[in-house]
């Protein structure tokens, strides 16, 4: 039943005791007073009694419930009079006894917030606030209120409070000295930026700059957990923020920075320059000058003892700060003269230092010169007038190895800073061209690797500076440092990204002079180690130097032509000399493939490589003709690799793929290729193609050559964004390539088994991206339905092991998108565990699923990824494998499913694992103890859980099934030791035994185990103290440098259990 006008006003007249009654009846009266049906007269009528009450609980009930009302009531319902009459009251109430004010300032938020509010009427509340209440005799949540009205007051109705001018700047300091909360102080500073751009100060400005630098620096510790999330950052950035909202603060501010930046604390210090560097971005040049000398000193006492690392660089921050204000909007005579004797102070005291390489003062004195190189122009033309030409001559007098490597070093970090300024690269850059350059390719030719080191990079810093004319030499120069056989690795690299920096800036430079002297080592025939070096680390620069579509455009065509030429089919070659054109070819696209990672994603290249230079068919010519051509069969997987790779990039970038896509579809198929698809090029090209392909991708049980076409497949397939439903044509022949159709008993060749492993990772890819629908659950039941003839028992086992593979492989396409039908083929997988001839495999098919692979199934290859599946997959196969694991009734179930819970934990962030440790771990106990367990160790054709997931012959599954179960358990122990507890005994017993004569990786997690372990409570591990400690004494004296730390750190922790006052 709605209750009536007369039974709202008798509730208001008996209020409740209960608070949630009160809430009650604000719901009941909000209506009415929306409506009109009830006036606020009424309301305050019927609250009289309430309100005019000799007890102070019952007056601040009533006041209570009305605060309530105004926050429950629309923001446009009162009207001005209204408002008018609150006002007073409400002003009027601030009088009263202490316990009821605090509902005063709740109504004053309410109050404020109404659009219909009088100018008059908001300072009459403000003036009434500051008059009748003393904030900080009030608790936290109330000054908090008052805060928040006043902020609100300042961003909602500022122009109402100007008329109050230094009154409100009176009353704002009065309310805030002595605020400790830290909740309450982040309000506070974020007023105080508004105070002081809205309100001069005037006369007060000093209190206003006292009753905030009074917490400068800020010096607090949040506790732990603390529900408020305040940190010690929010309230120094809030009180920096403050410091430098006004110039007015510059008088006061500045002599205070000074002051703790000659304490004794590092976090003062700090503060204070931060703090520094904000004032100069507010401050102005006469509010700066007076300054000027005492802080330089301070500063480079700061930068020239170097004690701190961070404090250093925030004075050199603040320098370049001052140096910048200084010479910032306009300028007096005053601080023109400030400015000049910074520059000039600083160039006197830190040149004697510059001419001293050899000592330490030399880099803290050129950084602080740097720094002011930094700050503008005109310190910048002064400092490189007099530092330039003093380096130089230095360098050329100089010749101990260390002076020279400073002093170049040096040069380049100014000529770097300078060449940022365009008028000093026509200025004073200019003018010592001849002297600096001169310098730098001295020290290019230097006997000393250390000094061309530092050349090099110093010639990368100064490459804007270079004029045109000296860029030929410099592209020499670097050229011939390149290709110097006695050079350094480091050498080489820096000049690597050197000529890179250069065609960046000057394309036709590099155009010009560097590429016709790299191209022409390609072109030298010799086979000797140090020409193939050398052609090695061309490459490596041609990669990393064609950036730009001018560079691209030269470089990949001659790359193209070099790797067609090597590839070429010439009769009666020798095989040797096949080879190694087929190696080259190798290098030359994996160049290629550099290359176009580098430059597709600008829309230029894009153009020219996907539309004038038709490279997806040049790919895909190549890559045909290198299936045609028998010379090159044992290097045809690395060189279809590289060639689906590339394939890959350029489709990846296509905008409208499908017709490539229709088109090698219907290649595999047999169907006939349409006249304009970029494949119907290469058909062109070899004609043969298509003969070849007739049986589809298996084709004569005696060749591999079809199969390998399997490799274009994978380019084009992989990079298509998505695919077409013809596409579902080519996974019955990508099942019988990865399924093992053909596979014979005995040993499998190298290459047939990569082809196999692509097959089986197209085939997942394709089901990976097939939209959802009939079509893929249709594609999925027969799949499961070949395999699963495939996988019978009285088939050879090299085909079972094959389908197995591709088994694997679709189940990870269907983990990866999150699809349903996952849980049935993981359960397959399950089942498969206790399978005599497969159950190793099937266990490390689990490592499959959630392990990275390198490109398939990643979203450089546009595929279907669900987030947090692997984390899902894990849930769901955990208990399962646990459950077979402690039920099995045979050793090999046992030991296949142990296998497969260590495939997965490597994988998987330690959060996951923690909420399954208490099964987990008497899992990874067992995983301890398979030392001599021959089922672990056993030899054979198995699935390994490598990047590639390959079919490898692996004999070391117990040793990586420790390593896996001691990663997962130091990382666990790590986080939270207590879950041991039940298990100490065993651990301790499990793990000091793999402390020593065991792999690398092994000892040190288990030392690492054993250190998480000493955290325990002393009365649990105290019992196997001594045996812990003599059982480590061996790996003290381990031949591996870290495994002998660990062991240090280890053993010390475990003498000091139970040790007084551990």
């Amino acid at each position: 039943m709605v209750p009536t006008k007369t039974d709202v006003l008798g509730k208001l007249e008996k209020l409740p005791n209960s608070t949630q009654e009160a809430e009650i009846i604000v719901k009941d009266v909000i209506p009415h007073l929306s409506r009109g049906e009830v006036s606020l007269h009424e309301v305050v009528e019927s609250l009289g009694s309430s309100l005019t009450h000799a007890s102070a609980g019952e007056r601040g009930a009533g006041t209570r419930l009305l605060a309530d009302l105004l926050h429950a009531l629309p923001r446009n319902n009162l009207s001005s009079a209204q408002l008018t009459f609150l006002v007073s009251f409400f002003v009027d109430r601030l009088k009263d006894q202490h316990s009821v004010v605090p509902n005063v300032f709740y109504a004053y938020l309410a109050l404020v917030e109404q659009e219909r509010i009088e100018g008059d009427d908001v300072r009459r509340l403000i003036q009434g606030m500051f008059r009748e209440v003393h904030c900080q005799s009030h608790i936290m949540s109330d000054r908090r209120n008052i805060y928040t009205f006043l902020k609100y007051c300042l961003i909602h109705k500022l122009e109402d409070v100007k008329p109050l001018g230094s009154d409100f700047i009176l009353g704002l300091v009065s309310a805030v000295d002595g605020e400790r909360d830290p909740r309450n102080l982040v309000l506070v500073f974020s007023l105080m930026p508004i105070v002081v751009a809205s309100l001069p100060p005037g006369p007060f400005t000093e209190d206003l700059f006292e009753v905030i630098a009074a917490y400068f620096p800020i010096d607090f510790i949040p506790p732990a957990n603390d529900p408020y999330g305040i940190s010690q950052e929010d309230l120094v950035l809030g009180l920096r923020r403050s410091l430098s909202s006004t110039p007015a603060f510059a008088q006061y501010c500045l002599p205070l920075l000074q002051e703790k930046l000659d304490s004794d604390l590092t976090s003062a210090k700090l503060d204070s320059l931060h703090t520094l560097v904000s004032c100069c971005e507010v401050y102005s040049s006469e509010d700066i000058r007076p300054y000027v000398t005492p802080l330089w000193l301070s500063i480079r006492r700061e930068v020239s003892d170097g004690s701190n690392e961070d404090v250093e660089q925030a004075a050199l921050s603040a320098l370049t700060a001052i140096a910048a204000a200084l010479g910032r909007g306009p300028i007096s005579p005053a601080a023109l003269q400030a400015s000049h004797t910074l520059v000039q102070s600083a160039l006197a005291e830190c040149v004697v230092h510059l001419r001293t390489p050899e000592q330490r003062l030399m880099f803290p004195s050129a950084r602080l010169l740097l720094a002011l190189v930094s700050a503008g122009q005109g310190p910048a033309t002064t400092i490189t007038n007099t530092v330039l030409p003093l380096l130089a001559e230095q360098l050329a007098m100089k010749t101990e190895e260390a002076a020279q490597r400073n002093t170049v070093i040096i040069l380049g970090k100014f000529l770097g800073a300078a060449a940022v300024f365009p008028d000093l690269l026509a200025g004073s850059l200019s003018q010592h061209e001849e002297v600096w350059w001169t310098a730098l390719n001295l020290a290019l030719t230097r006997p000393s690797p250390q000094v061309r080191e530092a050349a090099v990079a110093a010639l990368t810093a100064a490459l804007k500076a270079l004029s045109p004319s000296r860029l030929p030499s410099a592209a020499t120069a670097l050229t011939t440092a390149l290709l110097d056989t006695h050079g350094s690795q480091d050498i080489r690299s820096g000049v690597v990204e050197c000529l890179a920096t250069l065609g960046r800036l000057h394309p036709s430079a590099t155009l010009d002079h560097v590429l016709p002297q790299l191209l022409a080592q390609l072109k030298t025939e010799s086979h000797s180690e140090v020409q193939l070096s050398r052609e090695s680390q061309v490459l490596d620069t041609l990669a990393a130097l064609t950036l730009g579509p001018a560079l691209l455009a030269r470089v990949l065509p001659l790359l193209w032509g070099q790797t067609e030429a090597a590839l070429a089919k010439e009769e009666g070659g020798r095989e040797k000399e096949g080879k190694e054109k087929a190696e080259r070819a190798a290098r030359y696209l994996t160049c290629i493939k550099k290359i176009l990672g580098n430059t597709l994603k600008e829309p230029e290249c894009q153009s020219f490589v996907l539309g004038e230079w038709h490279g997806v068919g040049r790919a895909v010519s190549v890559a045909v003709g290198v299936i045609l051509n028998s010379q090159h069969t044992a290097m045809l997987p690395t060189l279809l690799t590289q060639l689906s790779a590339i394939i890959r990039l350029m489709v990846a970038t296509l905008s409208e793929p499908q017709s490539l896509v229709n088109g090698v579809v219907r290649l595999v198929t047999g169907d006939k290729v349409e006249p304009d698809c970029e494949l119907a090029k290469a058909l062109t090209t070899h004609p043969e193609m298509q003969n070849l392909l007739a049986g589809g991708l298996v084709g004569a049980e005696e060749s591999l050559r079809p199969r390998y076409m399997v490799y274009v497949l994978e380019g084009v397939l992989l990079g298509a964004r998505c695919l077409p439903e013809s596409t579902v044509g080519v996974l019955g022949q990508l099942r019988a390539v990865g399924g093992g159709e053909g596979a014979r008993e005995g040993v499998e060749r190298e290459e047939e088994a990569e082809v196999r492993k692509v097959a089986a990772i197209l085939h997942a890819a394709i089901i990976n991206k097939f939209p959802q629908g009939p079509t893929l659950t249709q594609v999925l039941n027969e799949t499961h339905v070949d395999l699963k003839a495939r996988l019978d028992p009285g088939l050879c086992e090299g085909e079972r092991r094959s389908a197995l593979l591709v088994a694997a492989w679709t189940c990870k396409a269907l983990v990866v998108r999150g699809a349903a039908e996952q849980e049935d083929w993981s359960n397959w997988l399950l089942d498969l565990l206790s399978d005599p001839t497969l159950g190793m495999d099937a266990a490390h098919s689990f490592g499959i699923i959630v392990r990275d692979h390198q490109y398939a199934m990643t979203p450089q290859t546009c595929a279907n990824i669900r987030l947090l599946h692997k984390q899902r997959f894990f849930e769901g196969i955990v208990g399962p494998l646990v459950t077979t694991f402690s039920t099995a009734e045979n050793a090999h179930t046992k030991s296949c499913a142990l296998v497969a819970i260590a495939s997965l934990l490597p994988c998987l962030p330690p959060v996951v694992l923690n909420s399954h440790i208490n099964k987990l771990l008497p899992v990874l106990l067992q995983g301890l103890s398979t030392t001599n367990n021959n089922r672990l160790s056993e030899t054979g054709n198995m699935l390994t859980n490598n990047d590639t997931g390959g079919v490898t012959t692996t004999n070391k599954t117990g040793a990586e099934t420790r390593e896996s179960s001691l990663t997962t358990l130091a990382s666990v122990l790590k986080q939270s030791a207590s879950a041991a507890l039940p298990h100490i005994g065993t651990l301790v017993m499990a793990l000091l035994p793999l402390t020593s004569q065991h792999p690398l990786m092994v000892r040190v997690k288990a030392l690492e185990c054993l250190a998480a372990l000493s955290t325990l409570p002393v009365t649990a591990i105290l019992p196997y103290r001594d045996e812990v400690v003599r059982g480590l004494r061996a790996a003290l004296d381990d031949r591996k440098r870290v495994v002998r730390q660990e062991a240090t750190h280890t053993r010390c922790l475990w003498i000091l259990v139970g040790a007084p006052g551990s």
